[in-house]
């Protein structure tokens, strides 16, 4: 018999796991247990990765040779619940609820990849970075991560399933449970690929802003180099004892002409060699 509760309603399994289990509960980590022969019970934390929006849960099963009981929140879960039939033996519906519950990940990690692959492109086609770019590296980031620990613990509750570990799942269903490990391990060696795909984007993302720095720089460094020979003028009829130029009635319009075509051919040599 199929039982469905919420997790507020934790103390309803009690009398099933024992007060021994039931009191050294972790809160936050994966567990997988027998409290008697013939009974399971597993706890993990559940994330929605198709919905970024939503805050993680968690999810308990118990379940023996005649009863299953589930404790969840989530709505999506309760949906995926709804689909399983509920006359089948109690840890086939386990099956094939954590089936389910990663049937649809790998499209969704399949989006995932596009959206970092068009996001390199644009970082690598761009002249300059812009802010929105950074963020969005920021966010694929942490919504990996978060991924990457969703699946790190439900990894373990699969792997000590399809281990059967103390005889915990039926013989007949071990291979299928042996498959949904596989697949869990699947799925969290792609979050890992795509966390290196999304380092790969900020990389492309930090270049784009050495280079516009650079660029910066060589703009600094040009007009500080056309400057140059005007401040060597500067210094030159800047010096305090007479010189013959002082005396000449053109000297005054000579220095504004040099100094003019100084300017004219730094710029023109600058331009020429495409420094900016």
């Amino acid at each position: 018999m199929r039982t469905v509760l919420s997790t507020s309603q934790l103390k309803a399994l009690k009398e099933r796991v024992g007060d021994n289990l039931y009191t050294r509960l972790p809160p936050n980590r994966p567990i997988c247990a027998v409290p008697e022969t013939g009974s399971c019970f597993v706890s993990f934390p559940f994330y929605d990765i198709a919905n970024e929006g939503q805050k993680e849960t968690r999810i308990y099963i118990y379940c023996n040779s005649s009863d299953i009981i589930f404790l969840l929140d989530s709505p999506h879960c309760l949906e995926l619940l709804e689909q399983i039939d509920d006359k089948q033996e109690p840890f086939r519906q386990m099956l094939d609820f954590l089936l389910a519950l990663t049937g649809d990940d790998v499209y969704v990690l399949h989006r995932m990849e596009d959206a970092i692959t068009n996001l390199e492109d644009h970082l690598l086609t761009r002249t300059n970075p812009d802010d929105d770019s950074g963020i969005r590296v920021i966010s694929l980031r942490r919504i990996l991560l978060r991924m990457k620990r969703y699946y790190e613990q439900l990894t373990i509750v699969t792997s000590d399933l399809a281990e059967s570990t103390n005889g915990i799942v039926p013989a007949h269903l071990h291979k299928r449970f042996a498959a949904l490990d596989r697949r869990v391990d699947h799925l969290l060696d792609s979050v890992r690929h795509l966390q290196e795909y999304t380092t790969q984007a900020r990389e492309a993302y930090q270049a784009q802003v050495d280079i516009e720095q650079n660029q910066i720089m060589k703009i600094f460094t040009v007009i500080t180099a056309i400057f140059l020979p005007l401040t060597l003028i500067v210094g030159w009829y800047g010096m305090n004892f007479p010189m013959p130029e002082y005396a000449w009635s053109k000297g005054y319009p000579y220095v504004i002409l040099l100094s003019l075509v100084v300017c004219i051919a730094c710029f023109a040599a600058f331009k020429r060699k495409h420094w900016f």
